[in-house]
């Protein structure tokens, strides 16, 4: 079970920067995918404010050794940041 993004301790100055490393891809893979569907989904019940993630998953194929890195930023004012945008990054050197 994956904890919740808004349950990590890591928070300070509404940001949050969260490291994964796993052998396994398609593992971290889903924990990408997971906390980007907790985002959009908290993002559609707040009102003012948003959260913006972006998730950079880089790693050697042949090492079979693999980073995911998560990095949530919350903005108090949606009309002035809506260019901000959810992002995933990933580049596997095989």
């Amino acid at each position: 079970m994956i904890k919740s993004i808004l349950k990590f301790k890591g928070w300070k100055n509404d940001r949050l920067n969260v490291d994964f490393e796993d052998s396994c891809l398609k593992c971290l893979e889903e924990i990408a995918s997971k906390y980007h569907n907790e985002i959009n989904f908290i993002n559609a019940y707040i009102g003012i404010g948003f959260y913006a993630i972006k998730t950079v998953m880089t790693g050697s194929e042949k090492n079979q050794h693999y980073k995911l890195k998560v990095k949530v930023k919350y903005y108090d004012d949606k009309s002035k940041h809506e260019y901000k945008k959810n992002t995933h990054r990933q580049k596997i050197n095989i």
